[in-house]
């Protein structure tokens, strides 16, 4: 038993935390792998996993000032303040992958040859802001692996990747301390996690991006399907990056290991 009285939004948390652990991957990709099947061949070919790791590896981390600004402007502390921060970068990033989805779209398999790393930069983006909105964003080896640990958590393409995303999340979080809570950096240039986890994400992105943008090269329908996919990969990359923050934020402030409430 322990003493440790957690608030109604902590509890409210807890519950979609393990909500989320125990759903599926996002149903997205597989059924539009399956209405889309004949032409899957050539989508793989046009997104081969060597383009997915190029664009991580030289993927812009920074994002825009008023983003940033909106992430880092308020109480680090204050879990409700966190979760509306976040909500605001999820909307910003849903907004342009909407744009820019339906713009590649509508030049169909031409498209996707921008479409793609644009789609990649700007989920990594949306992951470096989600954790600045939980007040974590060292510059460090460590934090760069956590991230791309949560990209490949978002695109896992089964519930045992997923299983194996949320696991490497937990380990990976035994690598930080409570220095590395709210190091903000300014956020510039371009950076690289371990080739080993690049290609691992690579691999797993390559197959779920090639499952949500077949159709997109369709015609006359291109620009509302690009449109939709690039949304819907988005909201997945902004749930699971507030997942993994949560869970981090909650271990910091809160004592919850996974979930649990250490009495140790």
């Amino acid at each position: 038993m322990t003493d440790i009285v957690l608030t109604p939004y902590i509890e409210k948390v807890l519950s979609e935390q393990d909500e989320y652990r125990a759903a599926g991957p996002s149903a997205f990709p597989r059924a539009i792998r399956s209405i889309a099947k004949p032409m899957s061949l050539l989508t793989n070919r046009l997104i081969p996993g060597e383009v997915i790791e190029a664009a991580i590896r030289g993927a812009d981390w920074a994002a825009s000032g008023s983003i940033r600004k909106a992430a880092i402007n308020h109480d680090f502390t204050d879990l409700t303040e966190c979760d509306e921060a976040a909500a605001e970068v999820r909307r910003w990033a849903l907004g342009y992958a909407v744009t820019g989805g339906g713009a590649a779209g509508a030049f169909g398999a031409v498209g996707l040859v921008v479409d793609v790393p644009a789609t990649i930069a700007l989920a990594l983006r949306t992951t470096r802001l989600v954790g600045l909105c939980y007040g974590f964003g060292a510059d460090t080896e460590a934090e760069r692996i956590y991230i791309l640990n949560i990209l490949h958590l978002a695109g896992a393409n089964s519930a045992e990747e997923k299983r194996e995303a949320i696991e490497r999340l937990a380990s990976d979080r035994r690598e930080f301390g409570k220095d590395d809570w709210q190091k903000i950096v300014r956020l510039t240039g371009q950076t690289t996690g371990s080739v080993a986890m690049t290609r691992r994400v690579a691999a797993t992105l390559g197959v779920n991006l090639s499952a949500r943008k077949i159709a997109q090269i369709a015609p006359v329908v291109g620009a509302a399907v690009g449109a939709g996919v690039n949304a819907a990969f988005q909201n997945d990359v902004a749930t699971a990056a507030r997942f993994a923050y949560r869970a981090r934020w909650l271990e910091l402030n809160e004592g919850i290991l996974e979930g649990k409430v250490s009495t140790g």
